[in-house]
């Protein structure tokens, strides 16, 4: 998206929320499917955005309909003032007619984001789970507006001694601690899909787990086989404490990323140990059942916590380090190189 689309987007953000707590609900029913619209033309399915901005939809409807309905009372149900009945009948008609019209444009929506075709589908795998408005959440202000600098406070967990190759469920436990949920490195170590470690070398080919699909091999000790775990598995095991809430950011763009520690919410990613783009040397091709995967032992997952203008900032499992501080477009070039992975939490 670009910076003139998302300032325009801002401002009617801004115009959303001034109308919203105003209690101008027909209003802002408008500002809200107005941003989807151009939301929708510039971002993929399963984007963000578009999940904050369908959330502000269904929440300013549904405070529409509060606000704008209301039961004939006793006087109208006896026949008492049959004229009154009349007019309150037909102004009831008019309303629902009116909101017929919003909500078939709104599933009218719906429908053609579904059905167009997403350029990296991880992104939009479980953007679906729970309906916060139906619920009785609110609105989310998102601003779309990259602050120069945030740094968060996210208190720091070791993974060693216990878990030599836990930093994926480590920095999950960082980031589920962050959202008040205090679930243990080792209840999540237990948890997390495993996926055998079946090594097997055919005349040069290695054959292998997924790490897509679960943790391959021993997260415990070091002297058996083991790799460690990608986004996926980490997402499914964040759905079980925070269900509805997960969103998986794979595949979107590292600004993206930065967007929603801009909001205050961490980013679970994966890189490397280096923190820097690796050679092609560093990587192997595995050979799983369910295809090739192109990996790298030098992988590493962290909690991303801030940036600045030239750096990021993440907790680091392996050392113990909060804010670790990294050169922002180095770290970024590792995280691109491992498929851009990312993991967090909607925080409404």
């Amino acid at each position: 998206m670009t910076k003139k689309r998302l300032a325009y987007l801002h401002e009617l953000e801004e115009a959303f929320v001034k109308l919203y707590q105003h209690g101008r609900y027909a209003e802002a029913v408008n500002k809200a499917r107005h941003s989807l619209s151009i939301a929708a033309r510039e971002v993929p399915p399963g984007h963000p955005y578009l999940k904050v901005l369908q959330n502000n939809l269904q929440c300013a409807l549904r405070k529409y309909r509060e606000t704008t309905w209301r039961p004939p009372d006793a006087s109208e149900l006896t026949g008492r003032t049959g004229a009154r009945v009349k007019q309150t009948h037909g102004w009831f008609a008019v309303l629902c007619l009116l909101l017929a019209v919003l909500l078939s444009g709104f599933t009218a929506l719906n429908y053609g984001l579904n059905k167009t075709s997403p350029p990296y589908p991880q992104a939009t795998r479980h953007v679906e789970n729970g309906n916060y408005a139906a619920a009785g959440g609110s609105y989310f202000h998102h601003s779309y507006r990259l602050k120069e600098k945030a740094i968060l406070e996210v208190p720091v967990i070791s993974q060693n001694p216990e878990l030599p190759r836990g930093c994926e469920v480590t920095s999950l436990a960082m980031l589920l601690h962050y959202a008040g949920i205090m679930v243990d490195k080792m209840t999540l170590a237990e948890e997390i899909e495993k996926e055998p470690a079946f090594y097997r070398d055919n005349d040069g080919q290695i054959y292998h787990g997924n790490p897509y699909y679960g943790f391959v091999g021993s997260m415990y000790n070091l002297g058996e086989p083991g790799y460690g775990a990608y986004h996926e598995p980490v997402r499914e095991l964040m759905e079980k404490y925070l269900p509805g809430k997960t969103i998986d950011l794979t595949g979107c763009d590292f600004q993206d990323i930065l967007l929603f520690i801009s909001e205050g919410v961490p980013v679970w990613v994966v890189a490397n140990a280096l923190f820097k783009e690796l050679e092609d040397a560093d990587f192997q091709i595995w050979h799983t059942k369910q295809g090739p995967v192109k990996i790298t032992y030098r992988e590493h997952a962290v909690l991303l916590t801030g940036y600045d203008e030239e750096s990021v900032y993440f907790n680091d499992p392996l050392d113990s380090q909060k804010n670790k501080k990294a050169a922002r477009s180095s770290f970024q070039a590792a995280w691109e190189q491992m498929g851009a992975q990312g993991v967090t939490y909607l925080p409404y």
